[in-house]
Parts: C-alpha cells; structure tokens; sequence
C-alpha cells in the first residue's frame, strides 16, 4: 500500500505518537532506524506496522529488508518521500519508522524474578535514561523503574540512546516512589541512594540478597523522601577536582559496582 495523504489514519498515529499521552493511550512506540528496527524482530518485538519511504525502495540493500519483514508477517507500507519527512523525528533519516507495541511488565513478577533493580527518580534528560537502560541490559539481568515525572523510556530520544537494550529490559512506571521503595524493602531488597555527599562508599556495603539502587534527578539528586527511606546512602570517590558526576555516568559506575556486590 502507497499512502501519500497527511490525512490517513496511520499518518495521523504516527504524529500523535510524538507525544506521551498518545503513547500510553494507544500502547505504542516508535523505532525509527534500520538496524534498531533489525534487531526488535529479532527480539520478538510486536509491530503493528511499518512506514518505508520511497528512498529506501530505491536502495539496492533494501530487498533483505523487506524480505525479513515478509517472513516475520509484520505489515508496512511505502510514504511519499516529502511526507515521510514530516513524520520522521530525526534529521537524517534512514527511511523507515516502525510502530512498535509497548510490553506489559506485571510489576510483582519482576520483584520475584530479579534480584536487581535500578530505580530512576525523576531523571528529565532522555539520553540519560536511555545510557542508563542500556548499561542495565550490560550488567544485568537488571529491571529499569521510573518514578512519578521521570522522562519517558518510550520517547524517541530515549529509544534512540538505548541503542536495543529497551526491547530487554523490563521496565515499569511506578505510581508512587515511597510506597514502592518500602514495598521492596518488605520483601528483603536492600535499597541504596547514590548521593554526593555520603561518608560511604561501594566498599561500605554489605552483600544483600537483593539490591534496588536509586539514581537522582540531574540538577537536584534523590529525593529527600527516598534518601531517608533508603538503607543506606553511597557516593562515588573520586581523586580529581570534578566535584561531581553526569547523572548517566554516574549511574554506570554504581550499577557496575553494585552487580559485583551481587
């Protein structure tokens, strides 16, 4: 199927999409790359279509493409070039966006079946999330947790930044930070705020059965309410002069060291 009307119903998704409402409403995503979209099929992710644009029709490495789409059974249809342009979110785009399905976590089985957790507090910076999650995946099995106002794991920048990782990693929204922490805490999850200003460090702590580890807002750390309901409080020592970390880099080095602890 040739759309080229900006008045087609899936055209009219794809642009609702943009916004995180839509997202939750309609249960969906975009994933927009060739290799991104690549390795989704591979891991089984639902689609419900896929926009190609004229230009990739016209590429000789195109047929491979279009071929695993065929064997996966996963419906997509060609785009005007100048209307594929307008849906797309990046500036130099490779001609295909697909409309993935968001996947349901049951939050209790994830507690039963991981014994470790990163729980992101009201992180803004959707590249940070994004390195964040794809760390997890490198260090795991790991689950991903955000907090009431954290940045999206499904915008566009987030899907981007996670490089695959996002199609396995269980990631959830919880609907209220205190109660979920303490929540953990009752069912013998050890939890650990990153902090700048802690007399402990990775070395400080124990090795529990079960870790969640809280990592801050960018500007204003955890927050108080979560740092005094943690078990313990941890920072990173550093020898140079940087007085602290971008909240990404620093969550690497905690989920590093605290995956060693496990």
């Amino acid at each position: 199927m040739f759309i080229k009307s900006k008045d087609n119903q899936k055209i009219k998704l794809v642009r609702s999409l943009e916004n995180k409402k839509a997202r939750d409403l309609h249960g969906f995503y975009i994933i927009e790359s060739i290799k991104l979209i690549e390795e989704a099929i591979k891991e089984n992710i639902c689609f419900e279509f896929i926009f190609i644009s004229e230009n990739l029709n016209d590429k000789k490495d195109s047929s491979s493409l279009i071929k695993c789409l065929d064997e996966n059974k996963i419906e997509y249809h060609s785009l005007d070039n100048n209307l594929f342009k307008e849906i797309s979110s990046t500036v130099n785009s490779q001609g295909i966006i697909g409309i993935a399905r968001k996947p349901k976590h049951n939050i209790e089985d994830i507690i039963k079946s991981y014994n470790f957790m990163v729980f992101c507090d009201k992180l803004q910076d959707p590249g940070n999330l994004g390195t964040i999650i794809r760390t997890a995946d490198a260090f795991g099995p790991c689950a991903v947790l955000l907090s009431p106002s954290c940045v999206d794991a499904y915008n566009d920048k987030t899907v981007r930044a996670c490089a695959g990782a996002i199609f396995r990693v269980p990631i959830v929204e919880v609907e209220n930070s205190l109660d979920f922490i303490k929540n953990l805490q009752g069912q013998e999850f050890s939890v650990i705020s990153t902090v700048v200003d802690s007399d402990k460090s990775f070395e400080d702590i124990n090795k529990p059965k079960k870790i969640c580890l809280i990592i801050g807002n960018e500007g204003n750390g955890v927050s108080k309410e979560l740092k005094e309901a943690s078990d313990e409080c941890i920072t990173i020592k550093m020898t140079g002069q940087t007085e602290s970390l971008n909240a990404s880099i620093a969550a690497a080095i905690s989920i590093y060291e605290i995956r060693k602890k496990l």
